[in-house]
């Protein structure tokens, strides 16, 4: 079980998605929709600064229960 863990953490992290529900930032959890295997799933997020819904973010940790920690993510040189 905690080698399929280690897997799921690895394919999270770098994600990219868009908010779903507003994250209220530090420990106020919101909504995310990541874009993974092919097809996308919603997790729960936290981040330090509050993002609203509609902004993309890109995963940079992962915790258990599908809660993963995100950043406010943009594409370089849009």
């Amino acid at each position: 079980m905690q080698e399929d863990w280690g897997q799921a953490v690895t394919s999270l992290i770098g994600a990219t998605g868009d908010v779903t529900v507003s994250i209220g930032g530090g420990e106020q959890i919101g909504e995310v929709e990541l874009l993974i295997a092919g097809g996308s799933e919603r997790f729960l997020a936290r981040c330090p600064y509050p993002l609203a819904e509609g902004e993309s973010v890109l995963v940079v940790g992962v915790r258990p229960g599908r809660v993963v920690d995100v950043e406010r993510w943009s594409v370089p040189g849009w």
